[in-house]
């Protein structure tokens, strides 16, 4: 198994690769059979999308089965992956993006992880800033 980060440039295009490709990645009906619009990205552990308008990252886990399905989409770049080794293995993942400024460059255009100021609920504001990390699945 690997732990990676797929960087999608263009979600849309993922959507038709998959469906041409690799249908059981999609979840298209709800069991009541309407349409869900954008199909869902199921049959994978995966971390909820994050999307930035076309472009979109999620953090996965792949069995051994699904990882050259997912190395070989045209619309993904693996963006970082590691051997899943347990504890640790996240550490890995996040240090090849942070250790490269263009991975880097491309997760930040998906992920903000700029600090900006929140309601406090009192009427005033404080600074957020959100986690390096936007996240992982459990075990990593």
């Amino acid at each position: 198994m690997i732990d990676a980060i797929p960087y999608i440039p263009d979600f849309p295009a993922l959507l038709q690769e998959l469906q041409m490709y690799h249908p059981a990645y999609l979840k298209q009906r709800t069991d009541t059979g309407e349409a869900i619009e954008p199909p869902e990205i199921v049959n994978l552990a995966h971390t909820p999308l994050i999307r930035q308008g076309d472009a979109a990252m999620t953090y996965v886990r792949l069995r051994e089965h699904q990882v050259e399905a997912w190395r070989g989409l045209s619309s993904v770049e693996m963006l970082a992956e590691a051997e899943y080794v347990g504890e640790g293995t996240a550490d890995a993942v996040y240090a090849q993006v942070f250790d490269d400024p263009e991975r880097l460059a491309k997760y930040d255009s998906v992920y903000d992880r700029t600090p900006r100021e929140v309601p406090d609920g009192q009427g005033g504001t404080i600074t957020y800033t959100p986690p390096d990390r936007f996240g992982i699945i459990a075990g990593a």
